[in-house]
C-alpha cells in the first residue's frame, strides 16, 4: 500500500476518535447549561473557532482533495517527523480520553459554575490542571505533522493558543471562587499544561 495512503487513513482514525470523544462526553452533559452559570465570553472564544476552522479546510483538503492547496505542502517533511505526528496523535488521543474520562459531569466546553460540579485531581489532573488543552495542542501539531502541511501544523496552534491566553486566567478564577483554597493549593502543586519539575523530583 503506498504510504501517503497509509498517513491518509491515520489521519481520518485519529479525526474520528478524536470526534467520537468529544461527542460522547459532551452528549453526556448536555443539559447542564439548565444548572449552570455562564462565564464565557463571546470574543475570546473567537481564535478558538478560527484554529476549529482552519483545521477542518485543511484537513478535508488533504483528505479529498489532496494538493489543492499546494501551497501548503511547500515545506516537505521528512518521513520520520512524520511518524512522530503520529506518536504525537496518539498520545494526545489517549490523554483527551483520559482528561474526559476523570472529568465525568465535570466537564463542559464553556466556562461556567455548574452545581453538581467537582474538584477531580485524579488521572492526569493529577498532575496538570489542563490535559485537555495540552491534548488539543498535542493533536493539533501531531495532526499536522502527520499530513505534512505546514499551515495544519502551525496555524492552528497559533490561535488555539491566543485562546488559552484570553481564556485560562478567567477559568482558573471561576475555580477559586468555586473551590476556594482548595483549589488554590492545587494550583501549588500542578503545572497548567505540563508536570511541575518540583513535583517530578519529589516523586
Amino acid at each position: 500500500m503506498d504510504q501517503e495512503i497509509i498517513f491518509r487513513i491515520l489521519f481520518i482514525l485519529s479525526g474520528v476518535a478524536m470526534f467520537a470523544i468529544r461527542i460522547y462526553y459532551q452528549s453526556k452533559v448536555r443539559g447542564d447549561l439548565r444548572r449552570s452559570e455562564m462565564r464565557d465570553s463571546g470574543p475570546r472564544l473567537i481564535p478558538g473557532s478560527i484554529a476549529a476552522l482552519v483545521t477542518l479546510i485543511f484537513s478535508a483538503e488533504y483528505i479529498f482533495f489532496p494538493g489543492t492547496f499546494s501551497w501548503a505542502y511547500s515545506i516537505q517533511f521528512p518521513t520520520w517527523l512524520r511518524y512522530f505526528g503520529v506518536v504525537l496523535l496518539i498520545a494526545g488521543i489517549s490523554l483527551l480520553w483520559l482528561a474526559h474520562h476523570h472529568l465525568g459531569k465535570s466537564f463542559h466546553s464553556f466556562v461556567l459554575l455548574k452545581e453538581d460540579q467537582g474538584l477531580v485531581e485524579s488521572g492526569p489532573y493529577r498532575f496538570i490542571r489542563h490535559p485537555i488543552y495540552t491534548a488539543y495542542f498535542m493533536n493539533y501539531v501531531g495532526g499536522g505533522l502527520l499530513a505534512s502541511n505546514w499551515v495544519l501544523t502551525f496555524v492552528p496552534v497559533v490561535f488555539f493558543g491566543l485562546f488559552i491566553a484570553l481564556r485560562i486566567d478567567g477559568e482558573e478564577k471561576v475555580m477559586v471562587e468555586k473551590f476556594g483554597d482548595k483549589y488554590v493549593h492545587y494550583m501549588k502543586h500542578t503545572g497548567r499544561f505540563l508536570p511541575r519539575i518540583n513535583f517530578i523530583s519529589q516523586r
